[in-house]
């Protein structure tokens, strides 16, 4: 069992600058989180929310983005790491993402968040995936566009968790009209629509789609199951910064990315962090775990 993050080299450039301009201060855009357990065989991952810049506006790498990093004006620990961080270590004791998403709202309360402005100071959340093996079985949880897949060794993806996210096919949060009327994410109150009606409402026609923020409603989207395993099947919790790498679209069907298999089938962490590291867009995080 192994696992890693990888990001955009701009981004990671980026970070180094910031690091090397002011001494004595850790930076990092990071805000993925995994841990694995090869004895126990439990990994989890999961994706903290990027929230906004300090003055309410959205997060961008480009130079004027670069100038806000530069003059800290983005949290720092960000929450959204602070939540994933919480995210993955709870599931690692507890097993729950039930128990992962009430401890984050303790972490909210803490940090005076819960009485939210869906801006600069919106909550701290994370999605999520994780899975135990047990006898043969994997026992999942995930939540949005954190998933799992069950490759098997004829290059056959057996098994993945659904798309359940903001971006997923069928869903184009960000093609709604009211969105787009509302200028689209550039715009504080688009952005405020999306995290206020849409995010952990079941009550909302359009649809909705849920994050570890604390709300208890996030836990009615917590999905669970199993699936049995056999000799040779990969099994991989992934953030969403992995999916387009590992997978590609065949007339809106994800399937199996060879490339990557090939990769992936050589047992080579170093090899295949390198495959994804040239690929990622922005952030992703992965855990391989092998039925051996």
């Amino acid at each position: 069992m192994y696992g890693f993050t990888v990001q955009n080299p701009k981004i990671r450039a980026l970070e180094i600058v910031i690091n090397l301009t002011h001494l004595g201060q850790k930076t990092t855009f990071r805000e993925d989180s995994f841990v694995y357990d090869e004895q126990r065989k439990i990994a989890c991952v999961a994706d903290g929310v990027t929230r906004d810049f300090l003055d309410g506006s959205v997060v961008s790498h480009d130079l004027n983005g670069m100038m806000k990093f530069l003059n800290e004006e983005y949290p720092n620990p960000s929450p959204a790491r602070e939540a994933a961080d919480i995210c993955t270590k709870t599931f690692l004791e507890t097993m729950s993402l039930n128990e992962a998403n009430k401890r984050i709202w303790y972490y909210n309360l803490k940090n005076n968040l819960t009485e939210t402005d869906y801006l600069a100071k919106d909550l701290a959340g994370c999605t999520a995936a994780g899975f135990l093996e047990d006898n043969g079985i994997i026992n999942y949880s995930f939540i949005a566009d954190s998933r799992i897949a069950i490759i098997n060794n004829k290059r056959n993806l057996r098994f993945k968790t659904p798309d359940e996210g903001p971006h997923s096919e069928g869903k184009r949060l960000y093609l709604e009209s009211r969105v787009q009327e509302n200028g689209g994410w550039n715009n504080s109150q688009a952005r405020i629509d999306i995290r206020r009606d849409y995010r952990n409402n079941p009550n909302n026609n359009y649809f909705s789609f849920g994050v570890l923020t604390g709300e208890k409603n996030a836990e009615r989207y917590i999905e669970t199951g199993m699936q049995p395993i056999r000799l040779g099947d990969y099994v991989l919790a992934f953030t969403d910064g992995i999916t387009d790498i590992a997978f590609n679209r065949k007339n809106g069907i994800e399937v199996l990315n060879q490339d990557f298999y090939n990769v992936l089938n050589q047992d080579n962490p170093s090899a295949l962090k390198r495959f994804c590291q040239k690929r990622v867009h922005a952030e992703g995080t992965l855990v391989v775990y092998k039925v051996e």
